[in-house]
This record gives structure tokens, sequence and C-alpha cells, in this order.
């Protein structure tokens, strides 16, 4: 079972294969074709299964695109998703969770992300992906 934070659920509903490194990229797409194909996920607090191939992740488990907006982002999305740190999701309860979701939610999550700025991440994108 792997181990996902929560903004990291958002990320993986709208992944189309950008990310921060070749390798990064390759861990993204590992892991949710394991949730995809039933896996469960366990949200975690810190530092999951993603960051662990982030070129960004700093040795002491903080993030240099900085740790404070990460947990804030995290605490959002988990407010938005009704879920909490030690929580299990398959991957089909956690589209349920996203389609439950409204705009300003979204964006209290997403809102002036670096992915929805190179127009990757958008609450069009979101809707689109779960259709």
């Amino acid at each position: 079972m792997k181990g996902i934070r929560g903004h990291h659920l958002f990320c993986m509903a709208l992944f189309t294969g950008h990310g921060y490194s070749p390798a990064f990229t390759e861990n993204m797409s590992a892991t949710i074709q394991a949730l995809q194909s039933g896996e469960p996920l366990r949200l975690t607090s810190g530092p999951d299964a993603l960051c662990a191939a982030c070129p960004h992740l700093l040795p002491e488990g903080g993030c240099a695109h900085g740790t404070a907006d990460v947990a804030r982002r995290d605490q959002a999305a988990r407010q938005a998703l009704t879920v909490s740190p030690g929580d299990t999701l398959t991957w089909q309860e956690l589209r349920a969770h996203l389609l439950s979701l409204d705009e300003a939610s979204f964006q209290a999550v997403c809102g002036g992300c670096r992915w929805a700025a190179e127009g990757l991440c958008s609450w069009a994108l979101l809707q689109k992906q779960l259709v």
C-alpha cells in the first residue's frame, strides 16, 4: 500500500506525463498505474511515495519549493476531500471524493500552483479527467 500526501491526490488525478524530472515522472506513472489496478493508498501527512523520487525533497523531509506551502496544500486537500492521515482509499473512492468538490475547494488546494501556471492543472481539466 502506497502512502500518498493530501495534495498529491489532486496531482495524480490531473497527471498527464509532466514532472520535475524523468525519475519523478516515471514514479508518478507507476504509482498511478498501481492504484488504478486496485492497490489502495494510505493517506500520509508528510513525504510520500511520490516525494521519494522528487529532486526537490530535502534530506530532512521538507520541500525545496516551500515546506509550509506543501503542508498548507495537504491540509486544504484533506479538508476538501474529508479525509485524514491514515485513511485508506481506492482509486475509485478517490475519484468519487474529487467529483464531489466545488471549484472553490479545488482552488483552496491548487490555486497558485506551479502546474496551474504551466496550464497543466485547473478546475476545468479536473472535470475533464474525471468524466
